[in-house]
C-alpha cells in the first residue's frame, strides 16, 4: 500500500513538472517557430521552383535545372537548388527580422549580480567568493 501511494505521488509530481516545462513560454514559442518555419520553407521552395527558376530554365541547356548532373551521377542541379532555397530562406528571414525587431520589446539585460547560496547576500556575477560570509561560490 505504501509503495503504491509513493508511486502515485511520484507519477503526479512527474506530470506536474512536465506540465510546468511544456507550458513555459520558451517551449511553446519554440514549437510555434518550428511549425511556422516548416510552412515558410515550403513557401520559399515554391517561390524558387515556381517563380525564379522558370526564368532561369531557358538559359540552361536541357531545360530542367534540377536534373543537371556532372559526370556519371553527381546531381549538381539538386544541390544548387538546395543552396538557392537556403539563400532565399536566409535572406527572407534576415529582412523579416530587420522589419520586426524594432517593434518587439527589448529583452531585460543579463543580471550583473547573483545570490550567495550560503548567506543569500547579493554578490557580483563573476565573484568567486562571497564578500559577506567569505564562502567560496560555485562556478557559473
Amino acid at each position: 500500500m505504501g509503495m503504491a501511494r509513493l508511486n502515485r505521488r511520484q507519477v503526479k509530481q512527474f506530470w506536474q513538472e512536465f506540465r510546468e516545462f511544456a507550458l513555459k513560454g520558451n517551449v511553446i514559442d519554440l514549437a510555434i517557430a518550428v511549425v511556422v518555419g516548416g510552412a515558410f520553407s515550403r513557401i520559399v521552395t515554391s517561390v524558387v521552383e515556381d517563380l525564379i527558376m522558370p526564368l532561369v530554365n531557358p538559359l540552361i541547356p536541357g531545360g530542367d535545372w534540377r536534373e543537371l548532373t556532372l559526370g556519371s551521377g553527381m546531381r549538381i542541379g539538386k544541390f544548387l537548388g538546395s543552396l538557392l532555397d537556403f539563400g532565399v530562406i536566409a535572406l527572407s528571414l534576415f529582412i523579416l527580422l530587420k522589419l520586426i525587431l524594432p517593434f518587439l520589446p527589448n529583452r531585460p539585460p543579463a543580471p550583473e549580480q547573483r545570490q550567495c547560496p550560503y548567506c543569500l547576500e547579493s554578490v557580483p556575477l563573476k565573484a568567486s567568493r562571497c564578500r559577506a560570509c567569505t564562502s567560496e561560490l560555485p562556478p557559473l
